[in-house]
C-alpha cells in the first residue's frame, strides 16, 4: 500500500461466518457511541465553591448496520438466516436458530486489492428484512436489505 493512500468506499466486502459468496451493494451504519454521565453539569462543589464536573463512561451503544445484497435466483441465504433467527409462530416464542449469533468483518481494500482496513463485529444477527419494490417499468436489479444488530465493533487495521 502506498504511504498515505486514500481509500475508496467502493472497494469493500463484508465477510459473514458461513456465508462466503455474497454479492454486496452497500453497507451503512457502522457506528458506536460511548454513553456518559456527569458531563453536562456539575455534580457538586468543593471548598471555595469550585464546581466539579467529570464525564464518566456508563456504557456503549451500537447502531444497527444495514447491508444491501444483490438478489440471485439461487441464493436466499440472508432471508433464511433472518427467518431462522426470529420466532415464527408467536411473539416471544423460540427461534429455529436458538439465538445463534455470528461474527462478521467489513473490509476495505486499497488500489492494489490488498486489505487496508478491517472492522470486526461479534454477536451479529439480523433484525429486519426488506426486499426491493417490484415494478414492470423498473430496470433495477432485485435487492435484499437487512439490518443487523451486533454486540461489539472493533477496528483492527
Amino acid at each position: 500500500m502506498a504511504a498515505g493512500e486514500i481509500l475508496a468506499t467502493s472497494k469493500f466486502y463484508v465477510e459473514i461466518d458461513g456465508y462466503p459468496d455474497l454479492i454486496i451493494k452497500s453497507v451503512s451504519g457502522v457506528s458506536a457511541t460511548l454513553e456518559v454521565a456527569g458531563a453536562d453539569m456539575s455534580y457538586g462543589v468543593t471548598k471555595g465553591g469550585k464546581s466539579t464536573v467529570q464525564a464518566t463512561v456508563t456504557g456503549v451503544s451500537n447502531a444497527n448496520i444495514t447491508i444491501t445484497f444483490v438478489g440471485t435466483s439461487d441464493d436466499k441465504s440472508m432471508y433464511d438466516w433472518y427467518y431462522a433467527s426470529h420466532s415464527t409462530e408467536y411473539v416471544g416464542g423460540g427461534s429455529e436458530s436458538g439465538g445463534e449469533r455470528k461474527s462478521a468483518s467489513i473490509v476495505l481494500y486499497n488500489q492494489a486489492g490488498e486489505e487496508a482496513a478491517r472492522w470486526n463485529l461479534t454477536g451479529v444477527f439480523p433484525v429486519s428484512y426488506k426486499g426491493s419494490q417490484l415494478s414492470a417499468e423498473d430496470a433495477a436489479l432485485y435487492e435484499e436489505t437487512l439490518d443487523f444488530a451486533y454486540e461489539n465493533l472493533a477496528r483492527v487495521s
